[in-house]
């Protein structure tokens, strides 16, 4: 894309405003003012009487004795963390490594990055030892660039820095475990603030980042206060973070608020948490103000009406419930509650999570920029367990729990108190089919499998190409997944990084092997994608009902479309219907609309397991932990010319085959791909259902038009489809769906 189109689609899209708060942002790095602001000092040039309003104790006994005696309200009472009973720590927990091993990691001076992987040694926080890679610790954050091959990608050296070891060592006596606590958080904290001093070095790069280390930090901080470990000279050292903090945060938050995204969210409470638990810093008041502002502000600029969230994405949605719920408590604290519309859309954020998240397994497509980042980990679920936040934030919102008790109340306990495990529980029920038209998100439930489908015209930047992706669940397993993110930059491997947020890594049809959008910059895809649903019918009649029979329930339907290959030089109106079938079978039809010779790649990202494939067919099964799934690929005017089964595909520009549920993991998962290769139009036929491949064929056009007849065999059942006509302005996909009492048996 030349620069001009660049520019003119940026100011477009982004609008005026954001390109004007970045263009500020950039003219006092060049200006000097930035530096002028973010001048180093050492931690002990900070003085409590500089930091501090005109009669606070400065000497750090009396401070001590000062803060103890203030104790301001905080999530729980100062040095009292609440006891955990015991239907908490009987309950199944499903993270690893468990809490008795990460306390035993801390001891050697190792974390666990993303949740998952344990340091291969003692933390440097300029290093990352997962690519072995060096920031430089002495230049000033404003001078380092986001990206260099020397350093890699940011998350990986900052996850060290984002403490969750302080809410491990938070939460190791109420859990019965008798480390030594209290000397290990200030061992970390001490050795933390020794390498970091203010404003020098990366981990002060990112306000977000360093709001939620101050908040972990804190909470670590609070639960051990009455520790020996904390002593006086600890308390001020606790100041002096908080007040660099929030300067830091404070005079760069403009640019928070140019991204349109968590960053602003964060900053603002990390504002919030340190006028609230330091009041007598003397810009206290003051950063508080902008803390509520921006946070109330933000919170309704950057979530749709209908609940879904700007950065689309749903491991950032839950992030921005978690940073939002703090912020509410916060306020709460304070006795200054937030507006009584901020609670109403965050109602709004964890019905739309709740409706996207399987039952069985608490998890939720792996959607959109997933980076890893959980700012409120309190509880032994797996990072992947929405749970734990949906349950807080439902009842942060209504104080009533959504769901039945679990490992998953943990939050309630150490945000709320022992009364939020007394509020009463709404009775049971289960995501159902919705449509959520703002935000792009449609779900349709069978009796027990479920899909999500994405179709939506971009309002906002979107983070990877996946216009009509389709995540299919059965049964509690992701059966056709999105592969997630891996790593932001990866210098080593470009074509790794690109693979993951294109549309190669996503469950549906590309043409010509090329992705319909360029990519302008690691996070703008240009133009943005236009996508249009046509059609939605839930139908619920199925879902969880035994009573019915699979020939008398019902069918949902969703169909949508979308202009991205209608530019040159494609010309291609691409069409999908998702069709759910009783039984858990699933059909998808998708029409390529070309105009003259085009190749269609159609992807579907499977669960890795065992899988047996009869390529002549273009069949698949899966032999999922859950019993066996299958695959059928169909298609009109003729089947596909190559069906195959590609798994952890390694070659530079040809990458396949990898998913990446957890940040800085790639995991071999098998990709079936059908191509189809032709001129004019042409229809592709997908079949899932458990047990054996069904068979999916065109069995006669229909008569006076140009609709087609498709019988679809699954075990003993056949389904009769009247599909619309393969041609543009044809209106419905679906016409007709039914079961006749005696179908002909399919060739």
């Amino acid at each position: 894309m030349n620069p001009l189109s660049k520019a003119y689609y940026m100011l477009r899209l982004l609008g005026p405003r954001v390109i004007a708060l970045r263009a500020g942002v950039y003219w006092n790095k060049a200006s000097g003012h930035t530096r002028r602001v973010f001048r180093p000092r050492p931690w002990q040039s900070l003085s409590l009487a500089e930091l501090t309003v005109p009669g606070t104790p400065v000497e750090p006994d009396e401070y001590a004795r000062f803060k103890c005696q203030q104790a301001p309200p905080f999530l729980f009472p100062l040095g009292s963390p609440p006891a955990i009973p015991d239907e908490i720590r009987r309950a199944r927990h499903d993270r690893q490594p468990a809490l008795a091993e990460r306390l035993a990691l801390i001891e050697q001076d190792r974390c666990v990055y993303f949740f998952r992987t344990p340091s291969p040694g003692p933390v440097d926080w300029y290093h990352n030892p997962i690519d072995d890679l060096h920031s430089p610790p002495e230049k000033h954050w404003y001078e380092i660039p986001d990206y260099m091959p020397t350093q890699g990608d940011m998350r990986m050296m900052w996850e060290p820095s984002r403490a969750a070891w302080a809410v491990d060592l938070a939460r190791a006596r109420p859990h019965g475990h008798a480390t030594d606590a209290g000397r290990l958080l200030w061992r970390w904290v001490d050795a933390w603030m020794t390498g970091c001093p203010p404003f020098l070095g990366f981990q002060w790069k990112c306000g977000q980042e360093s709001s939620i280390r101050l908040l972990a930090i804190m909470i670590g901080a609070w639960s051990l206060a009455r520790d020996p470990a904390t002593t006086p000279e600890r308390w001020a050292q606790l100041a002096r973070l908080a007040w660099a903090t929030g300067y830091r945060v404070f005079h760069h938050i403009d640019y928070a608020v140019s991204q349109k995204n968590n960053h602003a969210l964060s900053e603002a409470m990390g504002l919030m948490l340190i006028a609230q638990l330091f009041p007598e810093l003397r810009e206290a008041r003051r950063w508080e103000e902008v803390g509520r502002r921006v946070l109330t502000q933000e919170t309704l600029r950057q979530t749709y009406d209908d609940g879904s969230y700007v950065q689309q994405s749903m491991n950032y949605q839950r992030v921005m419930l978690q940073v939002c719920m703090t912020g509410l408590r916060l306020a709460e604290l304070a006795g200054r509650p937030l507006e009584p519309r901020v609670y109403e859309r965050l109602g709004r954020c964890v019905e739309f999570l709740f409706e996207m998240t399987d039952r069985d397994s608490g998890r939720c497509p792996n959607y959109g920029n997933n980076d890893g980042a959980l700012p409120l980990p309190l509880n032994e679920c797996d990072f992947t367990d929405f749970r734990p936040a949906l349950q807080a934030a439902h009842y942060s919102v209504h104080r009533k729990r959504l769901l039945p008790p679990g490992a998953w109340d943990e939050d309630l306990l150490w945000l709320f108190g022992k009364a939020a495990l007394a509020a009463p529980t709404l009775p049971p029920r289960w995501p159902g089919s919705a449509a959520f038209s703002a935000g792009g998100y449609y779900t349709l439930h069978s009796r027990q499998s479920w899909a999500m489908v994405r179709c939506h015209t971009w309002r906002d930047r979107p983070a990877h190409y996946d216009q009509l992706h389709v995540d299919l669940w059965w049964r509690g397993q992701n059966v056709a997944q999105d592969c997630g993110t891996y790593h932001y930059y990866d210098p080593q491997r470009r074509d790794v990084e690109r693979y993951f947020k294109s549309a190669k890594a996503h469950n549906l049809v590309e043409i010509d092997g090329r992705d319909p959008l360029v990519l302008a910059s690691r996070y703008l895809w240009l133009p943005w994608p236009r996508g249009r649903a046509t059609r939605f019918d839930g139908a619920e009649r199925d879902h969880g009902d035994p009573a019915l029979t699979p020939r008398d329930a019902a069918v949902g339907v969703f169909e949508g479309e979308h202009d991205d290959y209608r530019r040159r030089p494609w010309r291609t109106l691409v069409r999908r219907a998702l069709i759910a079938l009783p039984g858990d079978v699933w059909v998808i039809v998708d029409d390529v609309l070309a105009r003259g010779e085009r190749r269609a790649t159609l992807r579907w990202h499977l669960m890795d397991a065992p899988f047996e494939t009869d390529a002549a067919a273009a069949r698949l099964r899966l032999n999922t932990p859950a019993g066996w799934f299958s695959l059928t690929v169909a298609g009109w005017p003729g089947p596909p010319a190559v069906f195959a089964v590609v798994r952890g595909r390694d070659e530079p520009g040809r990458v396949q085959g990898f998913a990446s549920p957890y940040f800085g993991e790639r995991l071999p998962i098998p990709v079936a791909e059908a191509e189809f290769a032709g001129r004019g139009p042409r229809r592709l036929v997908s079949v899932f259902g458990p047990g054996e491949p069904a068979t999916a064929a065109m069995s006669a056009a229909a008569e006076g038009d140009d609709a087609q007849i498709w019988d679809i065999r699954h075990g003993e059942t056949c389904w009769r489809l009247r599909l619309g006509p393969c041609r543009r302005g044809a209106g419905p996909l679906l016409l007709r769906a039914h079961s006749p009492p005696a179908a002909p048996p399919i060739d």
